[in-house]
């Protein structure tokens, strides 16, 4: 048995080795640091057509996380790329590959092939290579201009002496006014096609105009707010990848939280989660480099953003209605204490008054929709499963068709509405009786002992009734 063991563990050796000798003739046996190098630096002395060579990206940023992903960003100096061009073979010298891409070929994009020419490639043993033929002409620009460079060759002697690598070309620049407001207005302003999309449905385009549009704006921000906290001296890292490390972790958790699924409902709370945090960030960053953030602008766009949320589907008009925060109950409670002091004249102004703060209490936790302008809210329409419990509008802004947007609103949701109305409120009796509401029955409100009418309304009852009283 024990001769057995050997037997088969020196066959299955054997296997293993021949099959790690053919991934390193395939080219897909991890190569080190130090062999890619070599390599990359050999090729180079042994081309006569290859003048020097230099390095840039992650690989000589020493602010840069160090991992097994890190590219090799190779520049090769050429006397000319028409050559290499030519010969598309050239290119297996490195190694096996995966796939690659051609960057400079894509069709219909403009490019200086005769000066700048590139090759990315994906090895099978997991090195990646970003290869770049330029002449000396564009090297010496590019050199002078990315910080980031380290050359490597230089077999005649032709490049400047350049110092030490450093990533502050890529350092976080701080903006000018002008640049600060333009990225608030763009990002509000944004906000406004992303809602109609949503409500219309056009999840791809949203998407789109989220990522595209809205999200360069906020990680713009936060980006400055980071430079604020760090003297302007440090990246964030393309597209904000290195955020993590300085924000805190409940603010990049909110970042995080801004990022959806495709989905209607996720994208909405990620919309109204980015838009806090750039309204928070703006106002300290904002403060902090002493330019004067556009509170209203920001203020009005939400509205319209949380109007169009709120807004069921099918209407036919935009109305600036949405659903109440518990915050602003006591102004909603003001307005229904003035709305039933000037209506109710025949009952005591104390039962108004004494049910106050229950009211006020109930508002916070009830399903209540209001009309807000610029201005502020300027009435309310309270309701529980189709049961109206009250439309209010503020003193002043009556008879402006502000309460009759709200019933709009209110049958947009609904296909049936009731509510209650005191026989001597006639004037609400006629505005319901106008919008189609129709006396189911009579009876006594057993809190103030008045009489009252139960109404109720049915989507498309009016319609239906009008044409058979033209029979």
């Amino acid at each position: 048995m024990y001769k057995f063991f050997n037997k088969f563990s020196f066959l299955y050796f054997l296997v293993i080795l021949e099959k790690e000798i053919r991934k390193n003739r395939e080219g897909n046996a991890l190569r080190s640091e130090k062999e890619m190098m070599d390599m990359i630096v050999g090729i180079a002395v042994k081309d006569t057509r290859i003048r020097g060579v230099y390095m840039n990206g992650s690989r000589t940023n020493p602010n840069a996380p160090q991992d097994v992903f890190q590219d090799y960003d190779i520049v090769y100096i050429v006397y000319e790329t028409e050559s290499f061009r030519k010969d598309r073979e050239w290119i297996d010298i490195f190694g096996k590959r995966l796939y690659m891409q051609y960057p400079d070929d894509v069709p219909g994009q403009e490019t200086d092939a005769e000066n700048c020419y590139g090759y990315l490639m994906q090895f099978g043993d997991g090195n990646r290579l970003d290869l770049h033929l330029v002449t000396l002409e564009y090297a010496l620009k590019d050199i002078c201009h990315d910080r980031l460079c380290e050359i490597l060759l230089d077999k005649e002697q032709i490049l400047p002496e350049i110092p030490k690598a450093t990533d502050e070309d890529h350092w976080v620049k701080r903006p000018e006014k002008e640049e600060f407001l333009h990225c608030c207005n763009e990002f509000w302003w944004m906000l406004n096609s992303i809602g109609k999309g949503l409500w219309r449905g056009e999840i791809p385009y949203v998407m789109d105009m989220l990522n595209m549009h809205s999200r360069p704006e906020l990680m713009k921000m936060l980006a400055w707010n980071v430079g604020v906290e760090n003297g302007f001296s440090c990246s964030v890292g393309k597209s904000g990848k290195y955020l993590s490390k300085y924000l805190p972790e409940s603010q990049y958790g909110r970042l995080l939280k801004t990022y959806p699924q495709a989905k209607e409902d996720a994208i909405w709370q990620a919309v109204f989660e980015m838009c806090g945090l750039f309204d928070e960030t703006a106002r300290k960053v904002g403060d902090r480099m002493k330019i004067a953030y556009d509170e209203e602008e920001a203020k009005n766009s939400r509205l319209y953003l949380e109007c169009t949320y709120d807004l069921p589907r099918g209407m036919k008009e935009f109305l600036m209605v949405h659903r109440m925060k518990p915050v602003n109950a006591d102004e909603a409670a003001k307005i229904w204490l003035e709305g039933n002091l000037d209506a109710h004249h025949f009952i005591p102004e104390e039962y108004w008054k004494r049910n106050y703060d229950e009211v006020r209490r109930q508002l916070a936790e009830a399903e209540v929709y209001v009309y807000e302008d610029n201005e502020g809210i300027q009435g309310f329409a309270g309701i529980t499963d189709g049961y109206i419990r009250g439309i209010f509008v503020r003193k002043g802004m009556r008879s402006k068709g502000i309460g009759k947007n709200l019933l709009k609103f209110c049958k947009a949701k609904y296909q049936e509405l009731s509510l209650h109305v005191y026989d001597e409120n006639k004037q609400a009796k006629e505005f319901y009786i106008r919008e189609g509401f129709r006396v189911k029955q009579k009876g006594t409100d057993t809190n103030t002992g008045r009489l009252e009418y139960e109404m109720i309304w049915r989507k498309g009852y009016y319609k239906d009734e009008q044409k058979e009283n033209k029979k």
